[in-house]
């Protein structure tokens, strides 16, 4: 594997931009297009996370090779993975995990790189991501149901799903304002 140096795709849109009607790229995208999730703790207590990319690549020389589902930071310059899983994914929930910290290692090494396309495309002298990578699975609860997140609670994943009763279905053209997906989280810390 070539580990990718430029060309992130950072704060940008790229490939087919409204796929199909619920479908997993198609609320990947509009959770990108919103702009941002906000991690709920409790109902005083939450951390905002900028959206600025998605499938963003960490190889070069493939057309189809690994890619985060979305990619952001929060204040304080955390980087987050966040792997998406509909209800009717058939990947297990062990082998999500294992994807998820494959890409955290694939990451660290480039976030330097990330941090001057950042700086670049946001016109930022000083930008510096920190090295502690939040990881993120967003999923439906249906998804859960099928797949119990108990047994890795412990572990260093949040495991989340949309917050109440929130539809998700046509998020962008009911945004308005400061829109802002909020995400419950099973598992917090």
């Amino acid at each position: 594997m070539t580990p990718r140096k430029k060309e992130f795709r950072l704060l940008t849109m790229h490939g087919v931009v409204r796929p199909r009607a619920r479908s997993k790229a198609r609320l990947r995208n509009d959770l990108y297009m919103v702009g941002a999730v906000k991690l709920m703790y409790s109902q005083k207590l939450h951390v905002d996370v900028r959206l600025i990319g998605y499938e963003v690549p960490l190889q070069s020389g493939k057309p189809r090779g690994k890619c985060i589902d979305l990619f952001g930071y929060d204040a304080e310059h955390n980087p987050y993975i966040i792997e998406l899983k509909t209800g009717g994914s058939k990947k297990r929930l062990p082998n999500v995990i294992q994807q998820i910290n494959d890409y955290e290692s694939m990451l660290i090494p480039l976030l330097g790189d990330i941090e001057k396309e950042i700086k670049e495309k946001l016109f930022l002298d000083e930008f510096k991501l920190k090295r502690n990578v939040k990881k993120i699975i967003l999923a439906s609860r249906e998804y859960y149901e099928e797949n119990p997140w108990k047994p890795f609670k412990k572990g260093d994943i949040l495991f989340c799903y949309f917050h109440g009763k929130q539809n998700v279905d046509k998020i962008v053209e009911k945004a308005t304002g400061e829109t802002i997906v909020s995400l419950s989280i099973h598992n917090k810390p």
